[in-house]
């Protein structure tokens, strides 16, 4: 009688990347040295290391319905700060940056997180970064895409006010109204809102991460979760090494 051969249990293979964790972890890993490295060097953050603190309230006009956190008209009270992005001197042109935190709009009335830096406003250029000079306030978008509705999404801010004059004669304050805008893809901008704000020359010592802090019906692209997060933990690796030495 011959005897069935005992079963073989397969081998565990280790979990394969996804080629598009792969696409992001490559720039993520340079961003993430070229973060650290800035972090140690110098005595603030790596980026955006001197910025404006602004509180105001984001008026949903427009709902859209394949965001669930604007899928409704109504007002979301929010922390914004405003930056230059590289911290270059003061006459230097620099990218702009604005963190927005929406209360109460992420998943399970968490707060949400958006980042946006200035861009360019066509239907190619909303994806490059670009160098303002000081004093100059334009449109800003999220740069990279998120998933929303099964699609990729853009926001993108604009301003509609002028800047704010400085009593003190150390530069304007960004403007106190912006509208809000989503793009998809490539596509057309349709506003969704307004961003109503009051600024301060203080500052904010919070970090703004929309990867931990998602807007609710919005989820990051895998490729774009691998570009962020290392230069994200890389600068607060730096940060806390810095303090370690002071």
């Amino acid at each position: 009688m011959v005897r069935s051969p005992r079963s073989v249990r397969p081998l565990h293979r280790p979990r394969q990347l996804r080629p598009l964790h792969l696409a992001g972890a490559v720039p993520g890993a340079v961003l993430a040295a070229g973060s650290a490295l800035a972090g140690l060097v110098r005595r603030d953050k790596a980026l955006h290391a001197i910025g404006h603190r602004g509180t105001g309230r984001l008026e949903v006009t427009e709902p859209d319905l394949g965001i669930e956190a604007l899928a409704s008209a109504g007002e979301h009270p929010c922390e914004v700060r405003w930056s230059r992005s590289m911290g270059l001197p003061s006459g230097w042109p620099d990218i702009e940056g604005l963190a927005l935190r929406l209360r109460g709009a992420g998943p399970d009335g968490a707060d949400a997180d958006l980042l946006f830096a200035s861009t360019g406003t066509s239907r190619w250029t909303r994806y490059l970064l670009t160098l303002r000079a000081p004093g100059r306030f334009g449109p800003m978008t999220t740069l990279l895409p998120v998933r929303a509705g099964g699609r990729g999404v853009l926001f993108r801010v604009t301003p509609v006010s002028e800047p704010t004059p400085s009593s003190e004669g150390d530069g304007d304050l960004p403007p106190t109204s912006y509208t809000l805008e989503v793009a998809r893809a490539s596509g057309p901008w349709r506003q969704v809102g307004r961003l109503g704000l009051t600024w301060s020359r203080a500052d904010v010592a919070d970090r703004f991460d929309p990867v931990a802090r998602p807007l609710a019906g919005v989820e990051q692209f895998p490729f774009v979760t691998a570009l962020r997060e290392p230069a994200d933990v890389a600068a607060r690796a730096a940060s806390k090494a810095r303090a370690r030495r002071t």
